[in-house]
C-alpha cells in the first residue's frame, strides 16, 4: 500500500509541476516552481528531469543571474503534441489543428452537406487524412480528432440526436468513427465552443458561452465548473422567448430568440452566403444594414436577459464570431440602453478563437485528457 501511495504521489506532484509551467504562460525556473508548489528543490529537480525525458518540456534560456550560475528558464513544448477539432456543418466541414496551448495551428473548410450514410462518413475520414497530409501533421503526435455536432451525442446508442436546424434527425456516431483511424470525441458544438472560451479564460468563475449560428445555443461555467442543468438543457439560450407570438421557430413554439438571431437570417433567408451579406453591409447595401440593425435589436434582447439572470461576462462564437466584430461597439451600445443595472455592455465579448471557437473546444477535450494523464 506504501509503494503505490508513494507512487500515486510522485504523480500528482509531476502533474502540479507540469501545469504550474503550463499556466505560468511563459518559462520559470526551477527556483519559482519550488516556490510556488512549496516543494524542495530535489523533488522539483526529479519531475523537470522525468517530464523533460517525456519531451514535454525544454529549456528555452537563461534568466539574468543575481549571483551565481544563471537559472535555466523552463518552458512547455508546444509541439510535442497536437490534436484535430472538426465542426460538422449542414453545409460545410471545418478542420483545425491545435497544440497543447491551444493555439491555432491550421484550419480548413471543406464543402459538404451533412447526410446520414456511409458515404458521408467516408468523405469526412478522407478530408480529416487530406488535412493532416496538407498540413504535415505528425500523426505520431496526433492524440486524436475531436468532432463537434449541432446536436446531442449518446455515445453509448453510438448516435446523436440532431437540432432541428439541421437537415438529419439522427446521426450515427459508430459509422462516422468506424473509418477514422484515430481516437474520436463526440462533442456538442455549443458545449465544445465553451469549453475553448473557458480554457483561454480560467481565471474566470462565472461565465456564458454563446453559440450563434443556424441555431442559437450554448455553455455556462458557474463557480468554475459547466453548469448543463437538471435535465441537460441549460445553454439553450436560442429559445427563450423575446417576441410573445412572434415568429415560429424549430423547437414548434414562437417568438424564440432563434427565429430573430439564426445566421440564416443573413445568408439562406435571403439565398446568399454569410460573407456575401457582410460584403454588401460593408458596401452600403441599404436592405442588409435595415436587417442588421432589426437583429442586432433582438440579439441585444437576448444577451441582455441572460446578463441580467447570470450577472457575469457573455463571450459570442459560433460562425457569427468571424463576423461581428466591427460591430461590437454598436451592440455594446444597445445593451447600455436597455439595460436595467448600470453598464456599458463591455461584459459582452467575442470568443479569442472566432468561429474555429468550436473546432478549437472539440480538440481540448484530447489535450485536457492528456494534461491529466501526465
Amino acid at each position: 500500500m506504501a509503494t503505490f501511495n508513494t507512487a500515486e504521489l510522485r504523480r500528482q506532484n509531476r502533474n502540479r509541476v507540469f501545469r504550474y509551467i503550463y499556466s505560468s504562460g511563459r518559462p520559470v525556473t526551477k527556483q519559482d516552481i519550488a516556490q510556488a508548489l512549496s516543494l524542495s528543490l530535489p523533488t522539483v529537480g526529479q519531475n523537470l528531469k522525468e517530464l523533460q525525458e517525456a519531451d514535454l518540456l525544454e529549456f528555452q534560456g537563461t534568466f539574468d543571474s543575481t549571483g551565481g550560475r544563471k537559472p535555466r528558464a523552463i518552458g512547455i513544448s508546444n509541439n510535442v503534441r497536437c490534436a484535430i477539432g472538426v465542426y460538422i456543418g449542414h453545409k460545410r466541414i471545418h478542420l483545425a489543428c491545435i497544440n497543447i496551448r491551444a493555439q491555432l495551428l491550421c484550419s480548413q473548410r471543406v464543402a459538404r452537406p451533412l447526410t446520414n450514410d456511409e458515404e458521408y462518413a467516408k468523405f469526412l475520414a478522407q478530408a480529416i487524412e487530406d488535412f493532416i497530409q496538407a498540413n504535415s501533421i505528425d500523426t505520431k503526435r496526433l492524440l486524436g480528432v475531436g468532432i463537434a455536432i449541432c446536436g446531442v451525442p449518446q455515445p453509448e446508442e453510438g448516435v446523436a440526436t440532431m437540432s432541428p436546424v439541421q437537415p438529419v434527425d439522427t446521426l450515427d456516431l459508430k459509422l462516422i468513427s468506424s473509418h477514422i483511424p484515430y481516437p474520436v470525441i463526440f462533442e456538442n458544438d455549443a458545449n465544445a465552443g465553451g469549453l475553448a472560451t473557458w480554457w483561454v479564460n480560467p481565471e474566470k468563475e462565472n461565465m456564458v458561452y454563446m453559440f450563434l449560428h443556424r441555431g442559437i445555443g450554448g455553455a455556462m461555467l458557474l463557480g468554475g465548473k459547466a453548469y448543463h442543468g437538471a435535465t441537460f438543457h441549460g445553454g439553450e439560450f436560442g429559445h427563450m422567448c423575446i417576441v410573445p407570438n412572434g415568429k415560429p421557430c424549430g423547437c414548434g413554439q414562437k417568438g424564440c430568440l432563434e427565429a430573430y438571431c439564426s445566421t440564416k437570417r443573413l445568408s439562406e433567408d435571403l439565398g446568399i452566403g454569410i460573407e456575401d451579406f457582410f460584403e454588401g453591409l460593408r458596401g452600403g447595401n441599404q436592405e442588409y444594414a435595415r436587417i442588421w440593425e432589426e437583429y442586432l435589436d433582438y440579439l441585444a434582447i437576448g444577451i441582455n436577459n441572460i446578463h441580467l439572470v447570470l450577472d457575469c461576462q457573455v463571450v459570442l462564437g459560433g460562425l457569427l464570431a468571424g463576423y461581428i466584430g466591427p460591430y461590437l461597439y454598436d451592440l455594446r451600445q444597445r445593451l447600455q440602453k436597455i439595460a436595467t443595472f448600470e453598464t456599458d455592455g463591455s461584459y459582452c465579448t467575442v470568443s479569442s478563437f472566432g468561429y474555429w471557437s468550436t473546432c478549437v473546444g472539440a480538440a481540448l477535450n484530447f489535450v485536457s485528457q492528456f494534461m491529466e494523464q501526465i
